[in-house]
């Protein structure tokens, strides 16, 4: 008798189980982005009204554009700091999905090519060719999701990089007008 049935259903299952992980860390991806908005939106307004008080005490007109210089600063600052941070959670989060979707792949692979050499045990005379065939698909598709995971993995990284170097000039630049100012 045909194992074809169950492998079906453990197939299915396995899908369902990174169908149900995938949306975990789609939730969770959404807490923290939600958390570091409420937190930046909270930062900001505390900031907002510190620096009015501070404007409202002002008496000197070249004190009042030096504190208005060091509040932008300051609010760059908090800026990059937010954005170096949602950085981190999406590249995180990407990384964790990466790893679900290649491990599934991967996984499916196999059991796909158990489920076909079953079934070429089974199959009457003169069906190799059409059993070869179906082997030869699956070691291409497989080549091809491996080929697709590395890529997308070169592109993640120099992403990374990219955006790092980006905040990294940032903060140069920063440090470099908090001196001026």
């Amino acid at each position: 008798m045909s194992k074809a049935p169950d492998a079906i259903s453990e197939l299915n299952q396995k899908a369902a189980e990174a169908a149900m992980n995938l949306a975990r860390l789609s939730i969770e991806q959404g807490e923290r982005l939600l958390k570091l908005q409420f937190d930046a939106v909270n930062g900001m307004l505390k900031d907002g009204m510190k620096a009015a008080r501070e404007l409202a005490e002002v008496r000197d007109p070249q004190q009042w554009t030096a504190l208005q210089q060091q509040n932008a600063r300051e609010m760059i600052g908090r800026l990059t700091d937010y954005s170096r941070s949602v950085h981190e959670v999406v590249g995180k989060t990407q990384k964790e999905i990466s790893s679900v979707v290649e491990a599934r792949l991967k996984a499916m692979g196999a059991q796909t090519k158990e489920l076909v050499d079953e079934m070429a045990k089974t199959a009457p005379p003169g069906s190799e060719p059409a059993f070869a065939a179906m082997k030869q698909t699956l070691t291409a598709a497989s080549a091809l999701a491996e080929t697709m995971a590395k890529t997308t993995q070169q592109f993640t990284e120099s992403a990374e990089s990219a955006i790092k170097a980006a905040a990294s000039a940032a903060a140069k630049a920063e440090g470099r007008s908090g001196k001026g100012g």
